[in-house]
């Protein structure tokens, strides 16, 4: 059986009313305060293309976060593959993202869900680094406090500590993580 593509048209106006999210993100600070309205006149379609795609705000939304999961996923599962690859490498790539999207996503920030999937997220980073240094997690510090750790230098530097580097984040922070995670 053949995998059907999707149109040319709706790949490119799904696209650019997820870039209307991010931008409009970046403008307001706000999520409240985005509508379908300011979104469709944003990317320059109109509310016919946006309920051809989406439900709703709610369903954009979680589009351009499985985005961010995605992509993240993608620039990290390769140094996983790697047992050459060090901790602080793996660390600053993940930095490096989220400091590049930073104006955006300091906004999902607030949102409790998305802190909530970025946890878990780390969660299972953490496991798959265990994984593949075959670390017993009997052993180790837990992967909630590991991530809760995470998230939480994550928070405060995208938020407040923006003049600091990925490097140096990545560096303090494994002055404080042991080789057992």
């Amino acid at each position: 059986m053949s995998v059907k593509k999707e149109d040319p048209r709706a790949i490119r106006s799904k696209r650019l009313l997820k870039e209307a999210v991010k931008s409009l993100l970046i403008e307001s600070q706000n999520l409240k305060e985005l509508t379908v309205q300011k979104v469709t006149a944003q990317a320059e379609l109109n509310r016919a293309t946006f309920y051809l795609h989406y439900l709703d705000m709610q369903d954009l939304l979680k589009h351009v976060v499985y985005d961010i999961f995605a992509d993240l996923s993608k620039k990290l599962s390769p140094l996983l593959q790697l047992e050459s690859v060090n901790s602080d490498e793996q660390m600053i790539t993940f930095l490096d993202y989220f400091y590049q999207h930073r104006k955006y996503v300091s906004v999902l920030f607030e949102e409790k869900a998305f802190q909530k999937k970025l946890h878990n997220f780390i969660v299972d980073f953490v496991q798959a680094r265990r994984d593949l240094r075959k670390i017993v997690t009997e052993d180790a510090v837990s992967k909630d406090i590991i991530a809760s750790s995470i998230l939480g230098i994550l928070m405060w530097w995208i938020r407040d500590g923006k003049h600091y580097s990925s490097e140096y984040i990545a560096g303090q922070m494994s002055v404080w993580m042991t080789r057992r995670q």
